[in-house]
């Protein structure tokens, strides 16, 4: 992209946020794919490294999340800085936050329900919480698309804890697990990086039409 246009870029999106303050939050949609990557790379490796030591697994878990912030904040940061912005702004602190807030606990609860060799329990937990961010995410960025990816996965997640507990199947490694690992994939890594695909899609539209 020339000096041109991204100027003409930035002075686009400007206009959007003195039209509607509400819509504009300057947002990096690649942190959305890493995060898919790392939702991913977890669904196949939390059971193995939670079986070689709970302790190993929360590492894992915890290493995985932090890679995960660190990259949304070095690319959170480059989207700044090309509005001259120098901190985060509220809302990114919120959003952020919020996400750092509930993989803690996740990450907590995980290690006592891989005691208990739950795994099936810990899939289900991480959808379901993750999910509670995504409202979030869909009201800061005025984004319908993930507050209906966050109801479908809390939906989700409550009808396989249902079924689960109704025959029984919390504790399976069978057939059941490997559908809900599929929803957890489905939910929080498929879903959301179509929907980036179609913000950054939307996003070169806008800069093309500003040209």
């Amino acid at each position: 992209m020339s000096e041109k246009d991204e100027i003409l870029r930035q002075i686009t999106e400007i206009k959007h946020h003195l039209v509607d303050k509400e819509s504009f939050f300057p947002y990096n949609y690649n942190a959305c794919h890493v995060w898919s990557l790392i939702a991913i790379v977890l669904t196949f490796v939390m059971i193995p490294s939670y079986e070689s030591s709970v302790i190993f697994g929360t590492v894992v878990t915890t290493l995985l999340m932090a890679i995960g912030f660190i990259v949304e904040g070095i690319l959170t940061k480059k989207v700044n800085e090309s509005y001259d912005i120098d901190e985060c702004t509220s809302r990114q602190a919120f959003v952020v936050k919020s996400f750092i807030m509930i993989s803690l606990f996740a990450i907590t609860f995980s290690a006592i329900l891989a005691m208990m060799k739950l795994y099936l329990l810990i899939f289900l937990l991480w959808l379901f919480l993750i999910s509670l961010g995504y409202f979030s995410v869909g009201f800061v960025l005025n984004i319908k698309a993930y507050e209906r990816v966050a109801i479908f996965n809390t939906l989700s997640s409550v009808v396989l804890l249902s079924y689960g507990a109704y025959f029984n199947l919390l504790d399976s490694r069978g057939v059941f697990l490997s559908i809900v690992q599929g929803v957890v994939i489905l939910g929080l890594a498929v879903l959301p990086a179509l929907i980036a695909l179609q913000q950054q899609r939307a996003e070169k539209a806008n800069r093309t039409c500003s040209v």
